[in-house]
């Protein structure tokens, strides 16, 4: 539907912006917010917008690979008919299998497109009204991935690494003003994420690869349907943050078990990288 010819939405209640509201943890977290909050829910796929839709959200279907335009014309659209966006949620992505050589120029450029500008783009659309209201939260969801560069991923990884970097100077820079962003890091949850159709792969393959970028693809086969996080109760510890305030809303927050572990085990490897060439590291300081 297309929010600039809808009725007007008069409620009174917070106004929340969601995208990947298809499936996974956007549609759980539209469906969730959607019982205190007035929700638009956007997703690439129409007709699979049709539960968020049963669940009382607005729904708008949208390409986070359309224009910089595009997207702020939704935003403009969600403004002028809601009154404003108290809550913005960037929970759509999507994983790309394959080597970084077998990665095709559009492949990555498709990748970080939706994983990273998207999320940016929609962020400096909503900005501008919360900055005049002097509050608002943005949940940028990263994941897992963007940890370390991980064989057969590094497309997805290197774009939700993008993703959080950015997203933590962007807390730093509109916290003063009364704005939290705060830095969703996912685990593995039992969605379509890696379901086939949904897990994209690269259109070349180089065999030589095959003995290292195999073992990652039965892995991931594996995976699926056996994550161990939920995401409608990860939904619900994301509204439920927000119900309790707008400061209260952390800078980072992680969701599943598999969290911290898994960014424990990367800067302890990056960390013993460091101690074992710290001499040479050293070595390289101008002279007292």
């Amino acid at each position: 539907m297309s929010l600039s010819t809808s009725a007007p939405i008069t409620s009174p209640r917070p106004v929340w912006l969601v995208t990947g509201a298809s499936s996974g943890l956007g549609l759980a977290v539209a469906i969730e917010a959607a019982k205190t909050a007035t929700v638009i829910a956007i997703g690439r796929d129409e007709h699979r917008l049709e539960v968020a839709a049963k669940a009382g959200c607005r729904t708008v279907q949208l390409d986070l690979r359309a224009s910089a335009d595009r997207i702020s014309s939704v935003v403009a659209d969600a403004v002028k008919a809601a009154g404003r966006v108290d809550v913005l949620v960037n929970a759509a992505g999507y994983i790309l299998e394959g080597g970084v050589e077998e990665t095709s120029e559009q492949e990555l450029q498709d990748i970080f497109t939706t994983n990273v500008f998207a999320p940016i783009r929609l962020a400096r659309a909503v900005l501008p009204h919360m900055r005049h209201r002097g509050s608002g939260a943005i949940f940028n969801v990263a994941g897992i991935g963007g940890f370390s560069g991980s064989p057969n991923a590094g497309a997805y990884c290197s774009s939700k690494a993008a993703l959080a970097t950015l997203t933590e100077a962007l807390q730093r820079e509109t916290g003063p003003l009364g704005i939290r962003v705060c830095l969703v890091q996912l685990g593995h949850f039992k969605t379509s994420f890696l379901r086939t159709g949904h897990r994209l792969q690269t259109a070349r393959c180089i065999v030589d690869y095959d003995p290292v970028l195999e073992p990652l693809r039965k892995a991931f086969n594996g995976l699926n349907e056996h994550q161990p996080g939920d995401p409608e109760k990860a939904a619900k510890v994301l509204v439920n943050i927000v119900g309790c305030g707008v400061d209260k809303i952390p800078m980072l927050l992680a969701l599943g078990s598999d969290v911290p572990p898994a960014e424990l085990s990367a800067h302890e490897a990056k960390r013993q990288a460091f101690l074992t060439y710290a001499p040479i590291t050293n070595s390289t300081d101008l002279e007292a």
